[in-house]
């Protein structure tokens, strides 16, 4: 392969790349996966598509076992990039494992602070308090009803509107 073709194949690549992106900001999720496949078909190793078709897959085809692979695939090339690690905890949050998915977004705001995804993520998971009863885990039904009760009371006492 000559200088020259390998440019262009990755020129090529980030243009699919790019229309992917552009796809995902319009909730466009089974066409991204088109444009990165292409993209991978040039650039395998490449952690940003890696990444990037790991949360598509989760998103669009709820195929977690895959993402995560592809998620953390791409984490083993480029560790400390916070868009990676974002990926990674979208997808996580969206299998379910939310504890896992904020460490993952915490991770990805130390490693630059401001990061508009990680700052985002973040705010849409919310602050969460600590369990009324520490002694018990989260889940523990006590902790449940009991924390529920507090956040209505804490909504009236302050006066939110009660959910």
């Amino acid at each position: 392969m000559t200088p020259l073709t390998k440019a262009s194949s990755t020129h090529e690549s980030h243009v699919l790349y790019n229309l992917a992106q552009a796809k995902i900001n319009n909730n466009k999720y089974e066409e991204a996966l088109g444009h990165l496949r292409e993209a991978l078909a040039i650039a395998p190793d490449n952690p940003d598509y890696l990444s990037t078709y790991g949360y598509c897959l989760a998103k669009e085809r709820e195929s977690y076992d895959k993402a995560l692979e592809l998620c953390r695939r791409a984490l083993k090339i480029k560790p400390a990039d916070p868009d990676l690690l974002v990926n990674l905890g979208r997808v996580l949050r969206l299998s379910g494992d939310f504890h896992a998915a904020h460490e993952m977004f915490l991770r990805a705001w130390e490693k630059q602070k401001g990061h508009s995804g990680a700052a985002a993520e973040l705010c849409r998971m919310g602050v969460r308090r600590p369990p009324v009863f520490t002694f018990l885990p989260r889940s523990h039904w006590c902790n449940k009803y009991v924390g529920k009760i507090r956040a209505k009371i804490e909504r009236l006492r302050y006066g939110k509107i009660v959910g």
